[in-house]
């Protein structure tokens, strides 16, 4: 099934995402998305393991609607809330991370700001923090072997992050 994003009239859509290694949210974590369902935000997510899950088994238990769930595959592998889903073709090879390339790059140009759950390492979660820089979107990092939460609201706040050691380590 395709779907374009859940969308309430007058609100941003937020694109979250993180690394496969995260399994567990962490209270701060859940506290965040609490206060984006508060906001009713739309949530534009995707479908893998890790985070993916763990965010949709929260948005899923708090009976949030406005989501939409991207995909590379035939279907989502995962979809807790059965969402509506955005269906992103890709001509990589399945089972590689270059397969979901394209629907990361969706979801980074059809959110408004993320939130990025990152365990510091993941190259896909660095790669999706960059595409939303680069749009020059309001950005909030768990960065998760710190246990804190970096803020990105500027341009010079994005091009600091995005050049500091963090960020070269992962590359």
């Amino acid at each position: 099934m395709s779907a374009k994003p859940h969308s309430t009239s007058g609100t941003s859509a937020v694109f979250i995402s993180g690394s496969l290694s995260i399994t567990a949210l962490p209270e701060p974590v859940v506290e965040r998305l609490g206060t984006i369902l508060d906001r009713q935000l739309s949530v534009l997510i995707g479908d893998a393991r890790g985070v993916d899950r763990a965010v949709q088994r929260i948005l899923c238990d708090r009976n949030s609607q406005s989501v939409t769930v991207y995909c590379s595959g035939d279907a989502p592998r995962n979809n807790a809330g059965k969402w509506p889903v955005r269906n992103i073709p890709s001509s990589a090879l399945r089972g590689t991370a270059a397969f979901h390339i394209p629907k990361d790059m969706a979801m980074a140009g059809d959110a408004s700001c993320g939130f990025a759950i990152w365990d510091g390492r993941s190259r896909g979660s660095l790669a999706n923090i960059r595409r939303l820089a680069e749009r020059g979107c309001f950005i909030v990092i768990w960065l998760a072997p710190e246990e804190r939460f970096i803020i990105l609201r500027s341009d010079a706040d994005r091009s600091e992050f995005l050049v500091s050691p963090l960020c070269r380590t992962s590359s």
